[in-house]
């Protein structure tokens, strides 16, 4: 067997195989000699067909998967072992492979197109690259909005004998059939019902003059004007409509007018239970403090979007466009079109590029930028130790641990989470950052621009 390698352009080459007679006739002879082993045919013994009707039956289709298995060997070997950078895989050259006789030949020539990785370097130090981390601002909307939801969740309840404009009903619906009358059995639908979703007037003032056992006949699109919150109200999915435009008897089992709860030590005390809050000022700050927490999140996968376009651009690294348009289209045959991958090609690009930025910083900066499965075993098995007291992982609990991670998808999504994790950090602390302050808006518009 000769392989060999020529240049077919910048960043391309076509890898020559010439296979002999000699690099494949010994495992076809042994197939060969297998099938005749075990094959069964009329008129002769078991494992005595002459070898003459074995190589008649089966000789070319034994022939073709060796050539091509041993195609398949030599190529990946020399990749591997002259190391060859190739971007996807190789394809066959189109022009230089001519047709194959498996009848007559002995000898046979396979040509094959690959993409180079080109070299580029990385200074992760350089000076002109600073990445922005953007901390976003927390507003007195938002503040004065958490403030209302903590005296909300921290209210109290009571059960007056008539509802108020702002007070809800617990309570049951009753689908009624074309005679008005309930289905025979029908438990209901329990729900609760905030009157102030009621745009009907004549409904809402009948529901308000409602007492606890009372019984409202309505139809809950007309009074609502609202699919949304009417398929909410009646536990409706997406693509369910029985029952959006029927009449429903409301039968009201609890009238519960919600009592906020009063600023003051006893209710910061219960929100921020580690901090010593004794005063307004104070307990805003701390949910300032809270709502930004929940920011930090995007803010880091921002930082780390702005990284990577920063890392690609800065290294300025060249592709074999051409030859992966090709390969993207033939590996992802009648699932996208060349017009499709001409359009899309600039993320195809972006990705590529940083796939082989990632390679060089995991050369250089190793376990750093791995995740191993028992780091994603640890963050599972944590999940379940603060759920539980900080109680030992048990046989029970590792069980369920390796049913999640039997999860192809469900492994692939907490690995890529933790990877996240792993270059997030490592950015902050191997690239110069710029802290910025912005508005909340002005952050969507920043994160809405990355593509």
């Amino acid at each position: 067997m000769n392989i060999s390698q020529e240049s077919n352009g910048e960043l391309n080459a076509i890898i020559h195989l010439n296979i002999q007679e000699s690099d494949y006739i010994g495992t076809v002879n042994k197939q060969l000699t297998d099938y005749r082993k075990k094959t069964n045919m009329p008129g002769f013994r078991p494992g005595n067909v002459p070898m003459g009707l074995i190589k008649k039956k089966y000789g070319s289709a034994v022939l073709v998967e060796e050539v091509n298995k041993t195609v398949s060997d030599a190529l990946n070997n020399y990749l591997i072992e002259n190391k060859v950078p190739v971007l996807g895989n190789p394809l066959l050259n189109l022009e230089k492979n001519k047709q194959i006789d498996f009848d007559t030949q002995k000898e046979f020539d396979f040509f094959f197109d690959i993409g180079l990785a080109p070299e580029f370097t990385l200074n992760l130090a350089d000076e002109d690259l600073t990445i922005p981390y953007y901390t976003v601002l927390v507003d007195d909307d938002e503040i004065n909005k958490a403030v209302e939801d903590v005296k909300v969740r921290f209210g109290t309840e009571e059960h007056p004998e008539n509802a108020g404009e702002t007070d809800g009903l617990q309570g049951h619906f009753f689908k009624l059939d074309a005679d008005g009358n309930r289905n025979e059995g029908d438990p209901g639908k329990k729900s609760y019902l905030k009157l102030e979703i009621i745009k009907n007037e004549d409904v809402k003032a009948e529901l308000l003059a409602a007492t606890k056992g009372g019984i409202v006949t309505l139809n809950l699109m007309e009074a609502i004007q609202d699919e949304t919150k009417v398929r909410s109200l009646l536990g409706l999915s997406a693509d369910e409509t029985e029952g959006l435009n029927a009449t429903w008897q409301f039968e009201i089992d609890e009238i519960i007018h919600p009592v906020d709860a009063v600023l003051g030590e006893e209710l910061y005390k219960k929100v921020f239970p580690a901090k010593e809050i004794d005063s307004e000022e104070a307990f805003r700050e701390a949910l300032a403090e809270d709502i930004s927490k929940h920011y930090t999140h995007d803010s880091d996968q921002q930082f780390l979007a702005d990284a990577v376009a920063a890392l690609i651009k800065k290294s300025a690294i060249n592709l074999p466009d051409a030859f992966l348009k090709r390969w993207l289209l033939e590996s992802n045959q009648g699932k996208i079109t060349a017009e499709q991958i001409d359009t899309q090609y600039e993320n195809y690009s972006q990705t590529f590029k940083w796939q082989l930025i990632e390679g060089k910083l995991r050369e250089k900066y190793g376990d750093q930028l791995v995740v191993k499965e028992e780091e994603i075993r640890g963050k599972i098995g944590a999940y379940f130790q603060s759920i539980g007291g900080g109680t030992e992982l048990n046989p029970q609990i590792e069980g369920i641990i390796d049913q999640i991670l039997s999860s192809k998808d469900e492994k692939k999504r907490m690995h890529d989470e933790m990877l996240d994790g792993k270059f997030i950090e490592f950015f902050k602390n191997n690239l110069t950052t710029q802290p910025e302050e912005v508005t909340k808006e002005r952050f969507f518009e920043i994160a809405s621009q990355v593509k």
